[in-house]
């Protein structure tokens, strides 16, 4: 049986995963020169260092893209997506995200107590095995 806290986790796990793939420009819209320094501080290293994020294991991108087939039992429900998208999937706090979304906190979690539930029932008739 597929639960909710099942459905939670693999949406944070998609989130994570969907970060962490490399970033591709479109080709057309840079050039070809390199990028010219315009702050001193840049030009001598003092700005910090960024750190790129790991790249995702091919076996995490699977259970991502799987995870996305998930919303399918959403459909027509916008609202659901959104509150099942900010809360768990990206980590957003209630608070925060309700404020994002123009609503009250408790509406929030209504809302995304009900789109893990649809959720996690759709999963759950599709038989996909808790890992």
């Amino acid at each position: 049986m597929t639960t909710r806290d099942f459905v939670s986790a693999r949406l944070r796990e998609a989130w994570d995963t969907l970060r962490r793939l490399p970033n591709k420009d479109v080709p057309a819209l840079r050039a070809a020169w390199p990028q010219a320094v315009q702050d001193v501080a840049d030009a001598y290293g003092y700005t910090p260092a960024t750190m790129r994020l790991a790249r995702p294991s091919p076996q995490a991108i699977d259970r991502m893209l799987e995870t996305f087939t998930w919303f399918r039992h959403l459909d027509g429900q916008p609202h659901l997506t959104r509150a099942v998208w900010l809360t768990p999937a990206a980590g957003m706090g209630i608070r925060r995200a309700a404020g994002a979304l123009g609503i009250h906190r408790d509406t929030l979690r209504a809302r995304r107590d009900e789109a893990l539930d649809r959720m996690a029932e759709g999963v759950g008739r599709g038989r996909v095995d808790p890992e």
